[in-house]
């Protein structure tokens, strides 16, 4: 976003010097077609994508042929990391760039994506104001190039890149995935330095503003976590949290180019399984990716700053970017549409504060609809083999618990499927697993499903008929043999260990319908649940309850619903499901399951829900 004078690309918030000032402070300065683009990881950690441009015109300093300038962002593999002050190049396309050096000696363009401009390419843009730099540029330097730096060491290469872009946001699809499950998106806020005359208060109110002005008009929802010392660039701190970090000021020198009102970004992973799925789910036909971290960094000491209405426009307009938001244009145009959007390249700086414009709420929709994407959870199962087909309710079968915001009628979309020892199918709300071979397998070891490891897998994902969830897998983590004839779905290691032989008898109530410790649950329900058939104490139950937490007995990494009541008729779920994980890793690879604590603290303390309860998806 810019906040002055005339055009501009890319995503942060800029005041544009005129050409003349530019072309003053830059150390060189050229009009070059894009060669290359490649991304790679720094010393730092962080992801840059070193762009090759070969030289056609040098208005200022010393080129090589082909000179290389390096930006923060980019992909690599499957993770991709947006930077707010960086350019958008296009392979084959060419460009004016003013530059400077780093303090790594590297070349980047003096004001960000402020000085490249687009002048023409394979993705045509309206390049009108580019031109009038061009011309303006070469009346500048009519007597020949000005003197400047030699950044003949700066060679780059016409390298090949994966990228179609250096990972701007209108080529990544990314969304958080909280506003799915009606959950807020957290966020920090760090105001060490504020802009002169900006009270805490003031700025703190003008943060929930820009935020609300994006949940107005999507299913996004926002919770503040706190005040907080970074100790760091917003943009530098790697955690994939699915936070929202905003910092009102610039004291670790991320925005190097002169007057940057703000930069906003966010980082993202993808993971595409092999139906062309990703993990972000996908929305209206588009697959997203996950975004995993967004960030804000504002200049508090540019002076723009210190009204407090541009400061809450540009807090917003860069929580737009960290929300995957590009600019409405890249550059100047008369279409008071683009124009007055809150995403345009300029600030506008007329007092609207946080007022989005047309453009911006059905933009933002598109990745946070009202109507959000259902979701889902990976699912495991212990199979267990007979020597011939046997259907029994529950066994080798397993309940795809698809959630969504707005509709119970979902679909079950079953993809790619390993096909290793058996075949999956969709049966009704459950996915049924067939083994190919009948004759009973030996009792497997058990993979943890903490590993990526399986007997078998599919992918699935459900749908509610406009959106789809991110995919999911169910894996066979185990075979156990049950050769008992009529099969009853309970492995003969099982039996052994709680009866001291493989068959059922009626004499120690053994079969699978006995009940031999009058809990109220079957052998074959015992087996299912991993509790003890011999031991009434060892049923699920809840084992402690305060407000807002709840601890019960469960299974690892199987699935529970906390439902919740007024008048023990009616139960709505209460929370969003979870999976206990907190076993240790001999248990997790232990054929034979017991039960562990696990603890639930996100339901709602405050409330009409007076009565809870567990429900285990089968």
């Amino acid at each position: 976003m810019f906040a002055a004078a005339v055009f501009i690309t890319s995503a942060s918030s800029t005041i544009l010097l005129p050409t003349a000032d530019l072309l003053r402070v830059s150390a060189a300065v050229c009009r070059g077609r894009v060669v290359g683009m490649i991304s790679f990881r720094g010393e730092d950690g962080l992801i840059y994508t070193r762009t090759s441009l070969r030289v056609h015109e040098t208005f200022k300093g010393k080129f090589p042929e082909t000179v290389a300038v390096v930006h923060r962002g980019g992909r690599i593999g499957n993770e991709e990391d947006y930077f707010g002050l960086s350019p958008k190049f296009a392979a084959g396309a060419e460009y004016v760039v003013f530059l400077a050096r780093g303090r790594d000696g590297r070349l980047h363009c003096t004001q960000g994506a402020a000085s490249a401009f687009y002048l023409g390419g394979p993705q045509p843009l309206s390049s009108g104001a580019a031109a009038s730099v061009l011309a303006e540029l070469r009346s500048l330097t009519a007597d020949g190039a000005a003197e400047g730096a030699d950044v003949t060491d700066q060679v780059g290469n016409a390298e090949v890149s994966p990228l179609e872009t250096a990972g701007m946001l209108n080529n990544v699809n990314a969304r958080f995935l909280q506003p799915d499950r009606g959950e807020p998106i957290l966020y920090l806020i760090d105001a060490d330095t504020l802009p002169e005359g900006i009270t805490l208060s003031q700025a703190t109110n003008a943060v929930h503003n820009a935020l609300e002005a994006w949940a107005a008009v999507t299913s996004l929802q926002f919770r503040f976590e706190g005040i907080q010392s970074f100790g760091q660039g917003a943009d530098t701190i790697a955690l994939n949290d699915e936070k929202l970090r905003i910092q009102l000021h610039d004291n670790y020198s991320r925005i190097t180019s002169p007057n940057v009102l703000g930069i906003g970004g966010r980082g993202a992973i993808s993971s595409v399984n092999p139906n062309g799925w990703d993990i972000g789910g996908n929305v209206a036909g588009n697959e997203f990716w996950k975004s995993t971290r967004g960030y804000v960094i504002l200049e508090a000491t540019n002076a723009s700053m210190q009204v407090l209405s541009t400061f809450e426009e540009v807090l917003c307009h860069e929580i737009g970017h960290a929300l995957n938001l590009a600019h409405s244009s890249e550059v100047e145009t008369n279409d008071p549409f683009l124009t007055e959007a809150m995403m345009y390249f300029q600030a506008h700086k007329d007092g609207r504060g946080a007022t989005l414009g047309a453009y911006d709420p059905p933009i933002i929709q598109q990745i946070y609809p009202f109507n959000t994407a259902p979701f889902t959870f990976d699912r495991f199962m212990d199979a267990v083999s007979a020597p011939m087909f046997f259907l029994v309710d529950g066994i080798n079968e397993t309940e795809v618990a698809g959630y969504d915001l707005q509709s119970t009628d979902l679909t079950i979309i079953l993809g790619e499927e390993s096909q290793l020892n058996g075949l999956f199918s969709v049966f009704g709300n459950r996915i049924r697993y067939t083994q190919s071979a009948f004759g009973a397998f030996e009792d497997s070891n058990r993979w943890s499903p903490e590993e990526n490891m399986h007997w078998d897998l599919v992918y699935f994902r459900v749908s509610d008929g406009t959106n789809a969830s991110p995919w999911a897998t169910l894996r066979v983590l185990s075979f156990a043999a049950d050769n008992s004839a009529p099969t009853d779905g309970i492995p003969d290691s099982w039996m052994v260990r709680y009866f001291g032989h493989p068959d059922p008898r009626a004499d120690d109530l053994s079969r699978a319908t006995d009940d031999p410790d009058g809990d109220g649950l079957t052998n074959l329900q015992e087996y299912i649940a991993a509790t003890d058939p011999t031991d009434p104490n060892s049923a699920q139950r809840i084992t402690e309850f305060s407000p807002g937490t709840i601890q019960f007995q469960a299974r690892a990494y199987d699935l529970y619903e906390i439902l919740g009541s007024t008048d023990l008729q009616t139960w709505t779920l209460a929370a969003v499901p979870h999976v206990p994980t907190n076993a240790p890793p001999t248990l997790l690879t232990n054929i034979l399951q017991t039960n562990i604590l696990t603890t639930v603290s996100n339901l709602p303390a405050n409330g009409s829900h007076r009565f809870f309860r567990i429900r285990k998806v089968p």
